[in-house]
């Protein structure tokens, strides 16, 4: 969990906390299994404990911690049927959005998600981040902020299902073709297809996910029998 500070951007305290330990636990810094304290975030972050608090009690809020009396925050162990969940829920989520989107979008809308996925964004760093950056605008441009939040905790668990694991020669193609048939979509207020589009643009995310997370568990086994 070192060198946890260079995940951190020009955000208030609790924001960036909240940011740096989800990408933490994406990238498998932050070890399953294994109880960690606010001090020891902090101390990687470099930041107070206040910030760090808030950031693991939304973390809690969204199901990706678990907090245990007297040990410290361990991350939530995710099996089969909770995976499973995840996928209906990410799934219906992102229909909602996308179908107001359609009814909604206006030219500038669309332009701004052409940029995000073109790099004009802050969040150009890998894969991972411009996907989250362009899900979480859509939901934002549909004014559809209760479903922003529950996505950001569906997302958190999806990190939890293949933390550490990189997915780039699985998706990395794959996702910036859905994305832009998506924009067009959206943009020709085509609510079937972009239904069609976003429905199995989540339910192959999920899959490079789990199909990632079988290969850690097997890894590791074979690491235990060597």
């Amino acid at each position: 969990m070192s060198n946890l500070s260079s995940l951190v951007r020009s955000e208030t305290l609790a924001q960036q906390g909240y940011k740096a330990i989800r990408r933490a636990i994406r990238d498998g810094k932050i070890p399953r299994g294994q109880f960690f304290s606010e001090s020891t975030l902090a101390e990687s972050l470099g930041v107070s404990r206040t910030p760090v608090r808030e950031a693991l009690l939304n973390l809690y809020r969204d199901g990706v911690v678990e907090i245990v009396p007297k040990r410290g925050y361990r991350l939530i162990d995710l099996d089969e049927a909770a995976i499973s969940e995840i996928r209906l829920l990410r799934v219906a989520l992102e229909q909602i959005v996308v179908e107001r989107l359609c009814k909604t979008a206006t030219a500038e809308d669309i332009a701004e998600l052409r940029a995000i996925l073109n790099g004009a964004s802050e969040s150009r760093e890998d894969m991972y981040t411009i996907d989250e950056a362009f899900h979480i605008r859509m939901a934002e441009m549909a004014a559809l902020h209760q479903i922003r939040r529950e996505l950001l905790s569906v997302r958190g668990k999806m990190y939890l299902i293949a933390s550490g694991a990189r997915l780039t020669s699985l998706r990395d193609e794959n996702v910036v073709r859905e994305h832009a048939e998506l924009v067009d979509a959206l943009e020709q207020r085509d609510q079937k297809t972009a239904r069609r589009v976003i429905t199995d643009h989540v339910e192959r995310s999920i899959d490079a996910f789990v199909a990632a997370r079988a290969e850690l568990l097997k890894q590791s086994r074979l690491d235990r029998l060597s």
